[in-house]
């Protein structure tokens, strides 16, 4: 059965929005600006996607994966970047994890598209660092490689 995925989207969007809202309250003034701003972009496309769901719906299959494996190993990857995050530390295992996932995603299967992924990877999470921790002072948990 198809159903409107914009409302779905929209709302789901609104929720999240809302939930970061609650966890506002235990930073400090200056620590919740950028936070903040996230929230206001994040709530006000999930209500242009509610207001879109009226107008002119996107209809689609909720939830339809034609392969399930991928989807098992992204799942994964994803818990064992969050668990290890701050045991190892930022770096490596974003890099591992982003280059995995990049790979999962990849329609090629060779050793070409995994250096390509890795480079991306490596790139992003370099770029990243750079802006956290060099502009905005953002503190990253340190492990044990890095």
């Amino acid at each position: 059965m198809k159903r409107n995925t914009d409302l779905y989207g929209g709302l789901f969007m609104i929720f999240i929005s809302l939930l970061f809202w609650s966890k506002l309250s235990k930073l400090n003034e200056y620590s919740k600006l950028f936070p903040i701003i996230v929230i206001i972009v994040l709530s006000i496309l999930g209500l242009a996607l509610i207001i879109k769901s009226f107008v002119k719906a996107s209809r689609s299959e909720l939830f339809v994966v034609d392969d399930k494996k991928s989807v098992i190993l992204i799942v994964l990857v994803t818990f064992a970047w969050v668990f290890l995050f701050k045991k190892i530390g930022f770096a490596v295992t974003s890099f591992v994890a982003l280059t995995s996932l990049l790979c999962i995603l990849s329609d090629k299967r060779n050793i070409k598209a995994y250096f390509k992924c890795a480079i991306i990877s490596a790139v992003e999470i370099v770029i990243l660092y750079m802006i956290f921790s060099n502009i905005l002072y953002v503190p990253f948990p340190k492990g044990l490689l890095f």
